[in-house]
């Protein structure tokens, strides 16, 4: 930001041949999309993060509030450890019956609360939960082309768009009934409102970001921390005036935290202990542990970690804020007491495999186990990642000599590193990266063609000169 940012890229071709191009790559995504969901998703059972979406989705549509839907479906079997008489100690198991409604915060509301607007029109099914996913994520697509316009110009808006119309680590997302087409529509947003803010520091980008950060705090943390980071960013780098870009920064984070409020005051109120967002005891559980540490799930994560499911001292049930505080106590003794382990080995390896630098062959396999993906279409968007990564590279060098707006587009992967070094790395939590990478190897294809088309001009014009004089 020291030296002058370049001004938005001209057009280089009409809105209307811009938006008619988009919407025909946007098309193209959808029936990528459609064809997944058809050929690979459809009969696929919903479980894990997947099966608590949509369950969710229909108790919220059937006015049951935000509990934990495990509990309520399935009802709780456990056991806990007690002292006979005599000194021995014995296991007791312990069963309640489906019915139990407890809050929960384990995930952000926002794409729950998306799903239970379809069940309440009736389309209540996994598939047609996942087909939500589907048409978000080919909004995605269109907001990832709009973003590429915004920051580099128009070919690398309809770049972008063509190359996540079929890029794998999106479309493997988008029908697998989760989260994540909701945070590719939000980063598409908020990349745009941030370049905008970034070319022009004002009040009302300043108060979109904080809307934006506020909204995206209630699908994923990442996305809480960009627009903050942004205008800080700015505060620290740039040479306008502090004074404007300090009260940017005040309006953001007051948004947003407007934003969160009735998020966080039913969170506060709702359990026994307390919870901000998400409770983060089970994630640090399942990522503190041997297994991942020093077995075979270096930097992953391990669901045998969080077990046994934490139970009070008769047996009886537990909050989830309560069973959180029991998980992350045990997690946090255990992280101080492998410190140096965890600072040299699994951190590392955590930000690594994130970016599929580290074993990625099997993280892709650990995805066929978690997330039900096929194992021949996660090495296929492998190899497509690593193209992609590879350009992008070489588009951020573009980037930085031609003074574009570098900052809000690294920012990205620069949280998802975070990410992983606060929990573990795999290829489904590095999407809110995936479109900075798209937009960067867009610019560098753009540019190499730009240098060839202008050699190639210069060739034929030294040749029709050549011929003129020659003639003469």
């Amino acid at each position: 930001m020291r030296r002058p940012l370049a001004e938005r890229p001209a057009p280089t071709m009409t809105r209307r041949a811009f938006l008619v191009g988009l919407c025909l790559l946007s098309a193209l995504g959808l029936a990528v999309r459609v064809g997944y969901l058809v050929l690979y998703e459809r009969e696929e059972a919903p479980t894990g993060d997947a099966a608590f979406y949509h369950r969710t989705a229909n108790l919220l549509a059937e006015g049951k509030g935000y509990i934990d839907p495990f509990r309520h479906d399935d009802g709780f079997t456990g056991s806990f450890e007690r002292t006979a008489p005599d000194g021995t100690v014995e296991t007791v198991e312990v069963r309640y019956e489906p019915g139990i409604e407890q809050p929960t915060a384990s995930h952000p509301p926002v794409w729950p609360y998306l799903l239970s607007l379809a069940s309440r029109l009736g389309l209540d099914s996994p598939n047609a939960h996942r087909m939500v996913g589907v048409l978000l994520g080919t909004l995605g697509v269109f907001l990832i082309g709009l973003a590429g316009r915004e920051l580099f110009g128009d070919r690398v808006g309809l770049v972008s768009a063509g190359i996540a119309s079929v890029y794998g680590f999106l479309w493997l997302n988008d029908a697998a009934l989760m989260s994540e087409p909701v945070a590719t529509v939000m980063v598409g947003l908020t990349t745009i409102v941030a370049a905008r803010w970034w070319r022009a520091p004002g009040w009302t980008g300043a108060l979109l970001l904080g809307v934006l950060a506020g909204i995206g705090g209630l699908v994923r943390s990442e996305l809480l921390a960009y627009g903050p980071l942004v205008v800080a960013g700015a505060l620290l780098l740039g040479a306008r005036p502090r004074r404007l870009l300090a009260r940017d920064l005040g309006l953001t984070v007051g948004v947003a935290l407007l934003v969160l409020a009735p998020w966080l005051v039913r969170n506060l109120t709702a359990f026994e202990e307390p919870i901000l967002l998400s409770p983060t005891g089970t994630l640090m559980a399942q990522t503190n542990c041997d297994a991942t540490y020093y077995g075979p799930k270096i930097g992953y994560w391990e669901l045998e970690c969080g077990q046994p499911e934490p139970v009070g001292p008769n047996g009886e049930l537990l909050d989830e804020s309560q069973r959180d505080r029991i998980r992350r106590e045990a997690a946090t003794t255990y992280a101080q007491e492998h410190v140096g382990r965890l600072v040299t080995v699994a951190a590392p390896l955590r930000v690594l495999r994130m970016f599929n630098v580290y074993d990625a062959v099997q993280t892709a396999r650990f995805d066929i186990y978690v997330e039900s993906r096929d194992f021949r279409l996660s090495i296929f968007a492998l190899g497509e990642y690593y193209v992609v990564a590879a350009g992008a590279v070489a588009g951020a060098v573009v980037a930085h000599r031609r003074r574009l707006p570098l900052f809000v587009v690294l920012l990205w992967p620069a949280l998802v590193a975070g990410v992983a070094l606060a929990g573990f790395g795999n290829n489904r939590y590095r999407v809110t990266a995936e479109a900075s990478l798209i937009w960067l190897a867009s610019l560098a294809l753009v540019a190499v063609w730009g240098h060839l088309w202008a050699q190639k001009r210069s060739t034929d014009s030294a040749a029709t000169e050549s011929t003129a004089i020659s003639t003469s």
